[in-house]
């Protein structure tokens, strides 16, 4: 799939292409096939036409030039060019863990967090979470996927986040990061522990938000039990969307590729 055996033309290497998604099994040889919805953007949206090239991404870490060869309403082919060369991924693998909140928000921090590279999402029921366990539909994770393929598009990354099914909060505390950290509100007085935080040689870090209404003191002592760090954010009250945004930048400004 994508050999290099292909020559760019300068004029390709230095001018940007549109980007597209399509998963592994899309790829057949030195072709991919379009999904409706990708295909649906390349015509209704960009209007691109035969002959045009684009980048295509795989969403496992390879993105190919590639040359629009048939345009067809439900699947347009492309024939690949050539693999991208791009290191665009953090070297930190961050693991966010995120209560169930409000469609809206919970949608925003899933586009965001997709930009600012993280490895993985893990949503979760905590006592205080507005969406309760029986009211979360499996459409919801379906539009998380195509919003995370849409951020990695335009993020220009490599590779998409794992965004794993809800659990309950028990769950998400599993894991073997080398740093866990809980963020909670009533934390927030104190400062951001860098001074203790930036002697660790991190590769990896779990990260946990709560819902609007915030952790419970007894949520915060299991993840305690369970290794976590709690920290907070400073004195502010923060949005949950801007509590997440604002630890993830912390950790990637820390030890991933954000301020180096």
């Amino acid at each position: 799939m994508g050999s290099n055996k292909f020559f760019i033309p300068r004029s390709l290497q230095d001018r940007q292409l549109r980007r597209f998604f399509a998963a592994p099994d899309q790829f057949q040889e030195d072709e991919v096939i379009l999904s409706p919805s990708e295909t649906h953007h390349l015509i209704r949206v960009l209007r691109l036409h035969r002959g045009e090239h684009v980048e295509v991404s795989d969403g496992c870490g390879k993105i190919f030039c590639a040359e629009i060869s048939l345009i067809e309403p439900a699947a347009a082919r492309l024939r690949i060019i050539s693999e991208l060369t791009a290191t665009l991924e953090s070297t930190l693998q961050i693991t966010l863990g995120l209560a169930l909140v409000r469609a809206e928000t919970f949608d925003l921090i899933v586009r965001q967090a997709t930009e600012m590279g993280i490895y993985r999402l893990i949503p979760f029921h905590s006592t205080r979470s507005l969406i309760k366990p029986e009211n979360w539909k499996k459409a919801k994770h379906n539009r998380w996927l195509r919003l995370a393929q849409g951020a990695l598009k335009s993020s220009q990354r490599k590779i998409l986040p794992e965004i794993d099914v809800p659990v309950e909060f028990f769950r998400v505390l599993e894991g073997s990061e080398d740093l866990k950290i809980i963020f909670w509100e009533d934390l927030r007085e104190d400062t951001f522990k860098v001074d203790l935080l930036s002697n660790y040689g991190l590769k990896s870090v779990r990260a946990l938000i709560g819902p609007e209404g915030g952790f419970t003191p007894e949520e915060v002592a299991a993840a305690q039990k369970a290794g976590f760090l709690a920290m907070g954010l400073g004195p502010r009250r923060l949005r949950v969307d801007t509590a997440a945004m604002a630890a993830v930048s912390i950790l990637q400004y820390l030890w991933g590729d954000i301020g180096v």
